[in-house]
């Protein structure tokens, strides 16, 4: 006697018509629970995550048209003193971002001191690095500029910068 889907037979066959496979719900949820750990395992594994901050280093960031700038910088920065800039870039999901263009501008508002523009380089995923040296103390501004796939964007910080000749004892 032939059964009542003999009709479907071809590709696919056999087709079970109303009724899912036996133990097709443990293997379903299985698969979603493998895909949330690969996912959270990838998180893990540098996906958004930020460079360690040293004792003697801040961090600042901002987030800009869905990038985020984060800039790590000396706590007490004096004049006539390398400096490091590291410079961490994130897309909205806190992927890093790595093939940008990265130059800070340094600046000091209050007198027409042309501050440096040190170019930053890669240093790891969507991580990069400048070198600069204050000439003067007092209050800076350090400008971001980032710029991916064709993007330009900018995040402004201010920084304190002292010098450590000035006593201030006297």
């Amino acid at each position: 006697m032939p059964g009542r889907d003999d009709h479907r037979r071809g590709a696919g066959w056999p087709l079970r018509v109303g009724r899912a496979w036996p133990g097709q719900g443990a293997w379903r949820a299985l698969a979603l629970l493998a895909a949330l750990a690969a996912a959270l395992l990838a998180g893990a594994c540098g996906g958004g995550s930020l460079p360690p901050l040293a004792p003697d280093q801040v961090r600042a960031r901002q987030t800009v048209n869905g990038m985020t700038i984060t800039l790590d910088t000396q706590r007490d920065p004096q004049i006539n003193q390398p400096q490091r800039f590291r410079i961490t870039l994130t897309d909205r999901l806190g992927r890093p971002l790595d093939g940008a263009s990265v130059y800070l501008d340094l600046d000091m508002n209050m007198i027409c001191l042309s501050g440096a523009q040190p170019l930053a380089t890669p240093v790891g995923p969507g991580q990069y690095e400048a070198r600069s040296v204050y000439q003067m103390a007092g209050e800076w501004e350090i400008t971001v500029y980032a710029q991916v796939n064709g993007e330009l964007r900018q995040a402004l910080f201010r920084i304190h910068v002292a010098d450590p000749a000035r006593s201030p004892l006297g």
